[in-house]
């Protein structure tokens, strides 16, 4: 009974370092893009980085602690689908506008690419003004 639990709560801890990862390494895409055109700086691809990198060598060393995909067993799969199934349900929620969390999350995240990429340098900061697509 405490390996099943431990396996179903290694699987979760997995589970969230991975979507960690996976976000941080996302991150550095777009912050490499940024530096490349000059937008942004060397801080900002650093700590994409080790956003990315640091839940990448947990999820591995947690890996290597489980021995070696021996252990991993059906409750460790359950365990890994836990966290995602936590973001979709807190994606899925109503924020009090009314909308979604998500197209909240959406929306910032593509502002905060914007700023990273300079996609508005050469409109002055537009915002909303006009079709973003002319943007640089």
């Amino acid at each position: 009974m405490t390996d099943v639990l431990i396996d179903g709560c290694a699987g979760f801890l997995a589970g969230g370092l991975a979507l960690s990862a996976a976000w941080g390494l996302f991150w550095l895409a777009i912050s490499l893009v940024g530096l490349s055109r000059g937008t942004c700086g060397r801080r900002i691809v650093f700590m994409s980085l080790v956003g990315g990198g640091v839940p990448l060598a947990l999820a591995i060393a947690l890996v290597w602690w489980m021995s070696d995909l021996e252990r991993m067993t059906s409750m460790f799969a359950v365990g890994l689908m836990g966290m995602p199934t936590v973001l979709a349900g807190l994606w899925l929620r109503r924020m009090s506008d009314g909308q979604r969390a998500g197209a909240h999350l959406v929306s910032s995240v593509r502002q905060l690419m914007g700023d990273l990429l300079g996609m508005h340098q050469g409109c002055g900061d537009c915002h909303d003004e006009h079709d973003h697509r002319t943007c640089r």
